[in-house]
């Protein structure tokens, strides 16, 4: 990528978990941003002390390789995922500059505290051993290293806790420390790395660009007495990850979903009459009980749920029809199928651009892209088979899809032109100027299922009679 001259610095800076400790060190430094704050809806700032330092929040996971390509010239993240995107791509344009001493976790290899698998019989054995894991090349360098002659890795959004001993040997995951690990119900196999909240810079900008000012200020929190934002962190609640103790053959896997989803989903499954014990705000557990003595469940993320299923490792789900299509798009052969529409959780999937642009559908759009303008077309979204069906479906030649974990709606307009999004009322939409131009469909939460399961002697009554109760579950206001 040419170097380019920046006469304003740009810095992406972390939401969520990383937030306060990252806003309590910029003021630390005398670079605090009004708006940076928990709870917060204004994801673009402009720094006080130094007028023309801008800076927008993301999702930790893109800000390497937003800052690589160039789109910022500095980030504050997490060296995981730093270290994940210079694993893949080497030659990426960016590099950490500094440490900062909080969000100080390690990365481990591990298995079930139920199992005997050692690191010796991992290297000397011919099984195909499964990896589950957010950090698909750490495992891959560290599965390598160990010289495992055989082994299958699973890329998922998160919760990958829960997959060992029954859907995976290991996970490869990020936690505070290894006491954190065994209060899961997992033992370390391997330490991949450490991980801490760092500066990352572009490379280019730091040869190209005078960006003296602020790196002066990143280096004088070195020499500070007083690091107020490397302070004992609070101790984060981990979710209980006991494990399986009577899962039989014959019996039949239900996921259920964590996050923001779970709420609806728990209320929904109360409708049903099953009565599930630690699937609730105040106790959430990996593997929830149930008063059906063949139903094993685990909870894990939407997002992962039908390629799960399709995998044979569940039976069936209850995720979002935009997942369940998101994974039929890329693989229009999966064995997965919606069995009944639930009705809760309803979102429309639509095509954004900003006000600004002179568009109000994707006819016009494209009659834009024809003019020369916006080509290649740049579409965020976290829907990348959807996106790209629809830009297929729609005859969009030139366009550039780039992968995103949340927060979309920032990357208008400067790092993207179009976004594939979901959105209840438009109203956060609006209120960030960007408008819809298209509505790809509705989704709400579905029931899927595998189809060999549904044909499976020993578990096609029972999923039939469960089918049965979640329908009747629908009907009831």
């Amino acid at each position: 990528m040419p170097a380019k001259a920046i006469s304003e610095p740009r810095l992406a800076l972390p939401k969520g978990k990383m937030l306060a400790r990252t806003s309590l060190f910029l003021n630390s430094i005398g670079l605090g941003f009004d708006n940076y704050t928990s709870g917060t809806r204004i994801y673009r700032m402009r720094s006080q002390a130094m007028p023309g330092l801008t800076a927008k929040m993301l999702n930790e996971r893109d800000i390497p390789i937003q800052v690589a390509v160039g789109n910022y010239d500095f980030g504050i993240c997490s060296s995981d995922w730093l270290q994940e995107l210079l694993t893949r791509y080497p030659a990426s344009r960016v590099l950490k500059i500094a440490d900062l001493g909080y969000d100080v976790s390690d990365i481990f290899m591990a298995c079930a505290t139920s199992s005997d698998i050692s690191p010796q019989a991992m290297a000397g054995g011919t099984a195909a051993w499964r990896i589950v894991t957010e950090y698909p090349a750490l495992a891959e360098a560290a599965a390598y290293k160990m010289r495992l002659k055989r082994y299958r890795i699973f890329p998922c959004w998160g919760s990958t806790e829960a997959y060992p001993p029954e859907n995976a040997d290991f996970s490869v995951l990020r936690v505070k420390n290894e006491d954190t690990l065994r209060s899961l119900n997992l033992k370390p196999i391997r330490r991949i790395c450490g991980s801490n909240a760092c500066i990352v810079a572009n490379c280019n900008s730091l040869q190209s660009s005078d960006c003296s000012g602020l790196l002066e200020r990143f280096a004088a929190s070195a020499s500070m007495k007083n690091k107020p934002w490397q302070a004992p962190e609070k101790a984060v609640f981990a979710v209980n990850n006991n494990l399986a103790g009577g899962a039989r053959a014959g019996d039949v896997w239900l996921a259920l979903a964590d996050g923001h989803q779970q709420v609806h989903t728990e209320a929904f499954m109360q409708k049903t009459g099953l009565r599930l014990e630690g699937y609730s705000k105040s106790d959430l557990r990996r593997r929830p009980s149930c008063d059906i003595d063949w139903l094993s469940i685990k909870v894990i993320r939407p997002q992962d749920m039908p390629q799960q299923v399709a995998n044979g490792n569940f039976d069936l789900a209850i995720t979002g029809r935009d997942w369940l299509l998101d994974h039929l798009y890329q693989f229009p052969s999966s064995p997965v199928a919606e069995l009944v529409n639930l009705g809760f959780g309803w979102v429309r999937i639509v095509a954004v651009v900003s006000q600004d642009i002179p568009a109000d559908s994707i006819g016009s759009l494209r009659d834009l892209l024809a003019a020369g303008k916006m080509v290649p077309l740049r579409i965020a979204t976290e829907y990348i088979n959807i996106a790209d069906k629809y830009l297929r479906d729609k005859h969009i030649a030139r366009y550039r899809v780039i992968p995103t974990w949340g927060a979309t709606e920032v990357y208008l307009p400067e790092d993207a032109d179009m976004l594939i999004e979901n959105t209840e009322t438009g109203q956060t939409l609006a209120r960030h100027k960007l408008k819809i131009i298209d509505t790809l469909f509705e989704s709400t939460a579905c029931l899927i299922g595998n189809k060999r399961s549904l044909e499976e002697r020993g578990k096609k009554d029972k999923i039939n009679n469960l089918i049965r109760l979640f329908r009747e579950a629908v009907s009831k206001k």
